[in-house]
């Protein structure tokens, strides 16, 4: 017996929030913390989505986390560059925030964060190679003195592997004897040592003591030959890598600034070059930039990240500042197009730096590639089967979250304003010309901080 629709009619449930989610379990994923800054929606519930690294490793977060760091994984146009960059726009607004970019992707001779930078009044730090005193360039001194003398020395070894290779015990000794040489002499001129006071000390050494064993100055020459080598290719005027080292740190870089930009896209993107000075510019932040005992939440974001991952010396230098992070008050964000580009078997100190991330992002990948992230990183079997679903669900604009335990698909939405500034399609489709662009709110132009 059919009834009518009267007949088979329910009382509505009249229910609390919380409840709803008991008795509703399929609409959607528990929401994070409410505190942070707002990345999008999650795409199955509708729910703002907010994140903040620093406010989820507090114990009292709904959700715990036990590392502020990021890995960002994905293809080339899918939402990578625009989700780092609103990001920081809106986390600037927080007064105890502060970051450091290294930008390695730009054209015309200026990276992607440059129209950022000139909306708030920044000039981006430019290395470059060749004659720093012509205008051109700045030089950083691997030997400054907010660098500690035994990271001076860890600095050293690490760019001469960079080019000659692992050091043995005996050119060690000899770097090692002639970087105290050198800036022992520097003290006594009253000033500050410089490669080239290196190269000097290694090339004309004086006898030292090898526990009671005197080593002479031949063998001390002998011994450091493969060192010697390497800095004549950071100190000889008629040398490629010349000019951005040797020498005292330029004038005018503000490490006290609210958003420091080092534009590295007038670099060479293969060979020596980049390595060189992710492994200079490593202990630079982590001593120059992040200053001990105050409130400030620092986040190091890099662009190209495997110019580190893969170079084990610059490896070894970064996996220290990224273990002491949660220390220093620092989230690292390294971004990547796939984990392929690194062979982690290879490398240990790579993979140790992607596991002590706690949050993950990932878009659109290739079936091949999606298979190998999704092992690596232990993700669930939708969020596989939706990696390489590139037209729907992993669309430009979301991806996959891995935030602790959580795993949440999220939509990232951008104001007009963002849009604008984080924009690097230009190139590649037409001009609207004459559309009118929607209202949007004004940037804040930052102020400089006074140096803690």
């Amino acid at each position: 017996m059919l009834r009518t629709q009267t007949q088979t009619r329910r009382r509505a449930i009249r229910s609390t929030s919380s409840n709803a989610c008991g008795l509703y379990p399929a609409v959607g994923a528990a929401s994070m913390d409410p505190r942070g800054v707002i990345i999008g929606r999650e795409a199955y519930s509708g729910k703002a989505y907010i994140f903040d690294p620093f406010i989820l490793y507090d114990p009292k977060a709904r959700v715990r986390l036990p590392s502020p760091h990021v890995l960002v994984l994905g293809k080339s146009g899918h939402g990578k560059s625009a989700l780092e960059k609103t990001y920081v726009l809106r986390q600037l607004r927080f007064r105890d925030r502060s970051f450091c970019i290294l930008d390695a992707q730009g054209e015309d001779g200026s990276g992607e964060w440059d129209g950022i930078a000139r909306e708030l009044g920044i000039t981006p730090i430019r290395p470059v190679y060749g004659d720093a005193d012509s205008g051109e360039g700045i030089r950083i001194n691997p030997l400054d003195v907010r660098i500690p003398a035994e990271h001076q020395f860890k600095v050293l070894v690490s760019m001469m592997e960079i080019l000659v290779g692992e050091l043995s015990s005996q050119t060690k000794f000899a770097l090692a004897e002639a970087h105290k040489a050198a800036s022992a002499e520097a003290r006594a001129g009253g000033r500050v040592a410089v490669l080239s006071d290196v190269l000097d000390a290694l090339t004309a050494p004086c006898e030292a003591l090898l526990g009671q064993q005197p080593i002479s100055p031949q063998e001390l020459i002998e011994w450091g030959q493969p060192a010697a080598l390497a800095l004549d290719e950071l100190c000889n005027p008629d040398r490629d890598l010349a000019g951005l080292f040797d020498g005292p740190t330029s004038e005018g870089i503000d490490l006290d600034a609210r958003l420091i930009v080092f534009d590295l896209t007038r670099l060479p993107r293969e060979g020596e070059a980049m390595p060189l000075l992710m492994a200079v510019i490593g202990p630079w932040i982590r001593f120059g930039w992040i200053k001990p005992g105050d409130s400030i939440k620092r986040t190091l974001i890099v662009e190209e990240a495997w110019h580190i991952l893969s170079h084990r010396p610059v490896a070894r230098l970064f996996e220290e500042l990224v273990r002491y992070g949660r220390r220093l008050g620092l989230s690292f964000w390294a971004i990547l197009h796939h984990l392929a580009d690194l062979v982690l078997e290879e490398a240990p100190e790579a993979a140790a730096i992607l596991k002590l991330t706690a949050t993950r992002v990932v878009y659109h990948l290739d079936r091949d590639e999606a298979e190998k992230t999704a092992d690596y990183l232990g993700l669930t079997s939708w969020a596989r089967k939706s990696l390489p679903d590139g037209a729907n669900i992993c669309a430009p604009g979301r991806a996959i979250w891995q935030v602790g335990s959580r795993i949440n698909l999220v939509e990232h939405i951008r104001t007009a304003t963002e849009i604008r500034l984080t924009d690097t399609n230009r190139r590649m489709t037409e001009s609207a010309g004459s559309e009118a662009a929607p209202p949007s709110a004004p940037m804040v132009r930052l102020r400089r901080r006074a140096a803690a």
